[in-house]
């Protein structure tokens, strides 16, 4: 969906996904909603950067970098420079840029 954009009506579903068991869906999810307008993406990406999976919150990341324009996008990747995955630090400096 990220690739291809991800319409409204999935947006829902991908930020229901983020809660999911399994981390490879979840991530799936965070990427997903690097396609969905900002307003809709941004607070669910920036709860996933609590999730206990790295690679959860490296994608979260990766899809907040699209977002950086919002306010709340930046708060978040500012939070997420402290993370204590080297990965996620390293993505959420992206930020800076």
């Amino acid at each position: 969906m990220a690739g291809r954009g991800c319409p409204p009506g999935w947006a829902a579903r991908a930020e229901d996904a983020l809660g999911d068991p399994a981390w490879q869906v979840r991530a799936g999810a965070a990427t997903a909603l690097r396609a969905v307008a900002a307003d809709l993406a941004v607070a669910p990406l920036a709860k996933a950067l609590d999730d206990p999976n790295a690679d959860v919150r490296k994608a979260a990341v990766l899809s907040l970098l699209v977002h950086r324009a919002d306010p709340s996008a930046r708060t978040a990747l500012a939070g997420a420079s402290a993370d204590a995955d080297a990965d996620v630090r390293a993505y959420a400096a992206r930020a800076a840029r």
